[in-house]
């Protein structure tokens, strides 16, 4: 059975394992979604907020102005653009990474032989 995203990323983790983990709750609020506790390390939290913060600046752009679309359009324009960055991302890493293996290859057949 599947699982919401949120349902397997954001359940509450118990106090004590926050603590070892060095991690607290923080609230987010998105758009006009239902605000909800997410579990994040100390040293992630910025980042975290940050993300946040430019979702909702995002959000605002699309829902203001002479062409605005409704809430839930705008989310999901706003899903499309990171989910369009993250695919070009990994793309460009998995190319990059099978061009350093012929490249190396390559070297290796160069040194064969010379030792």
């Amino acid at each position: 059975m599947r699982r919401r995203l949120d349902e397997r990323h954001l359940a509450t983790a118990s106090p004590e394992l926050m603590k070892q983990s060095n991690q607290h709750l923080i609230t987010v609020k998105i758009a006009g979604a239902d605000p909800f506790k997410l579990p994040v390390a100390e040293n992630e939290e910025s980042f975290y907020r940050y993300v946040i913060e430019r979702i909702n600046e995002n959000l605002n752009k699309f829902r203001y102005g002479a062409n605005a679309d409704s809430e839930s359009v705008s989310l999901a324009k706003i899903a499309l653009y990171y989910a369009t960055m993250l695919y070009r991302k990994t793309e460009l890493i998995r190319s990059q990474g099978e061009l350093l293996d012929k490249f190396e290859a390559d070297i290796d057949k160069l040194l064969t032989g010379t030792d």
